[in-house]
């Protein structure tokens, strides 16, 4: 075990992925993570229910009640309407999306944090990872979050 321990730091080729990987961990506890936003515009009105709703006339989209869950703190607390228009095609990463899942039975609101080849890897603001068990394709997608509502205090 010493032996491979010292060829990890002295003999090439090792030595120069685990300097690359000290680097990079070192990066991260100094520099850490954040994730790329792009959060919609929230409005604070006195009637967030009727205003969404108006919006999303206007806009050909669709409003949802946003759930108590937490998992979007702090950009929505619950009880917002959130107001999407439904372009899959146009997602972009950072992007706030309401999808459905089999896991849940209401539909969710998180962020676009990574598309691979079968689609969008989503994640809760507040979680401290992404859902890597379940993607966001053409097939379970409601919509794009552009605007959020909510009432004022």
């Amino acid at each position: 075990m010493k032996e491979q321990l010292k060829a990890a730091f002295t003999s090439f080729p090792y030595c120069i992925a685990t300097y690359v990987a000290l680097v990079g961990a070192v990066w991260l506890l100094f520099f850490q993570f954040e994730p790329v936003r792009d959060d919609p515009v929230v409005r604070e009105v006195a009637r967030a229910e009727q205003a969404a709703t108006e919006a999303a006339g206007r806009l050909g989209g669709r409003v949802w009640r946003v759930g108590f869950t937490g998992s979007m703190r702090p950009l929505m607390r619950g009880g917002e309407y959130a107001v999407t228009v439904s372009r899959f095609d146009d997602v972009r990463l950072g992007q706030v999306l309401v999808y459905s899942a089999i896991y849940h039975n209401n539909p969710i609101v998180h962020r676009a944090v990574q598309k691979d080849s079968y689609g969008w890897l989503m994640s809760g603001d507040s979680a401290p990872h992404s859902e890597s068990w379940a993607r966001v394709t053409a097939g379970n997608y409601l919509g794009t979050v552009v605007e959020i509502y909510r009432e004022t205090p």
